[in-house]
């Protein structure tokens, strides 16, 4: 477990490695004609890229539909259902109609080759799923004209031609691998938009004052820090420091400080390692203060958590492949 001050920090590394995020493809989709869709499939972190052609893209909260255009790309939480429509008054009627398969993994909807998209979704360790699901707003929508899209382009441009027959020897490591990158790129564009009403640790990870203090946290969990400690961090005053904290992330700087031990503690477990080892490692003095801290923010108790974790691998993913081929679209 890292805790040195010399190794450099990848905030974003660190937390999708945490909640052991996997992407894959679910399929293609080609649309045409006049059409609106609804998406429901809620509870699933999921995204669409858009390879060809434009439609119009449309969530609750939103003020109107936005264009959703070729090289563009959004990731949605799963909090809301997404509507897309080839013209903008279209998203208000639409409904989940069926669509036509054609074979592949790939699906039609009405008449015509106007718009081409890729779905794809994000297997999450389900023991984490709260982590991801919490730091995402409901999506995130990457345009195809942003100067930082450019690497997105080249992604779906080479998951393109390695989804054009014949198949390859490894095409489908390749693929996996690319809506890996895809989805990776996907959130390292947001977070260099800086933005600034989203909230979670995605939008903290582009945040100038609290990236350092969210970097320190991770670097050495097993510190014993203090809000003076992490104000310092920050360049901010004690005060605006857990203020800003509280409105960016939700909670508390402590509070975040110690889920964040929790879920390394969670991983180690797994791993296999013992109570007092993974108490030590954390900052936990106490192998009885770890343990009541782990079930208040766990709910179970880190010796029933680490002899259970075996039981439960099988089904630690959110979404099994029969999961993904039955609800690509």
């Amino acid at each position: 477990m890292r805790d040195s001050p010399k190794m450099e920090t990848d905030l974003l590394s660190d937390l999708l490695n945490l909640v052991r995020a996997r992407c894959s493809l679910s399929g293609r989709l080609t649309a045409g004609g006049s059409w609106g869709r609804r998406f429901d499939n809620l509870n699933a972190v999921k995204f669409c890229a858009a390879v060809e052609g434009s439609c119009w893209f449309f969530m609750e909260g939103m003020a109107s539909p936005l264009p959703f255009e070729r090289g563009g790309i959004l990731v949605m939480n799963g909090s809301r259902a997404l509507v897309l429509a080839s013209e903008p008054d279209r998203t208000a009627d639409a409904v989940m109609t069926p669509l036509a398969a054609e074979g592949n993994s790939n699906y039609r909807l009405g008449e015509g080759n106007d718009f081409v998209m890729l779905g794809g979704m994000v297997q999450i360790d389900k023991g984490h799923q709260a982590l991801l699901l919490g730091g995402l707003p409901p999506f995130i929508h990457v345009s195809g004209a942003q100067r930082q899209a450019a690497s997105i382009a080249w992604l779906l441009e080479q998951i393109v031609r390695e989804m054009e027959p014949p198949m390859h020897p490894g095409r489908n490591i390749i693929l996996a691998e690319l809506a890996q990158l895809l989805f990776v790129q996907t959130l390292r564009a947001y977070v260099m938009q800086s933005p600034t009403s989203d909230g979670g640790w995605l939008n903290a990870l582009g945040d100038r004052r609290l990236a350092p203090v969210l970097a320190a946290m991770h670097a050495r969990p097993s510190r014993a820090w203090n809000l003076e400690d992490l104000a310092r961090e920050s360049g901010m005053s004690r005060t605006t420091f857990v203020t800003h904290f509280r409105e960016v992330m939700g909670m508390p700087p402590l509070t975040y400080l110690t889920n964040w031990r929790m879920r390394l503690a969670q991983r180690e477990l797994s791993a296999g390692a013992s109570v007092a080892q993974v108490a030590q490692a954390i900052g936990y003095t106490s192998e009885s203060a770890f343990a009541h801290a782990f079930k208040r923010v766990t709910g179970a108790a880190p010796g029933t958590y680490r002899k259970t974790f075996e039981a439960r691998r099988s089904v630690r993913l959110h979404a099994t492949v029969d999961d993904e081929a039955a609800t690509a679209f």
